[in-house]
Formats: structure tokens, C-alpha cells, sequence
């Protein structure tokens, strides 16, 4: 049996005024610490992780074009 679980990253969006492009930077520290805390329930529920694996989204704005993740997925075997 495996089950998947998607962690949704919080960011910070901000716009440059000079030139109007949008910008995002994720919260590692918090998505970092939801990743622990979902793996050892995973863990305590009888599963093994398997794969952690980040979803990732982007814009092009003015030309110029960023990716950021947007959420994580993780993958588990029960055992």
C-alpha cells in the first residue's frame, strides 16, 4: 500500500515598482519543519518515505520569467 501527501509552501509575493514584476520567495524554515512532522506521522502510522519530490510553478512577467516551488509531495510505503 502507499499513500501520497502534498505540503503547500507559504510564500511572501511582492511587485517591483520599477519595472512592475512580481516576485516570490518560499519559507523554507516553515515548509522544512511541515516536511519533518509529516514524515514521522508517516512513520508512526507504519510507513516507510519513499520519495519527496517538489512541485514547482513560475510566471513570465515583462520578459523575464522565475520558478518557485510551489508544494511537495511525499511518497510512502506502509511496511
Amino acid at each position: 500500500m502507499y499513500k501520497s501527501i502534498v505540503i503547500h509552501t507559504r510564500s511572501t509575493y511582492w511587485t517591483r515598482n520599477e519595472t512592475n514584476e512580481e516576485y516570490s520567495v518560499v519559507d523554507s524554515d516553515d515548509l522544512a519543519k511541515e516536511i519533518e512532522i509529516q514524515c514521522n506521522q508517516l512513520e508512526d502510522d507504519g510507513f516507510e518515505v519513499i520519495s519527496i519530490n517538489p512541485i514547482t510553478s513560475g510566471s513570465l512577467t515583462s520578459g523575464n520569467g522565475y520558478l518557485h516551488t510551489e508544494s511537495i509531495i511525499i511518497t510512502a510505503r506502509k511496511i
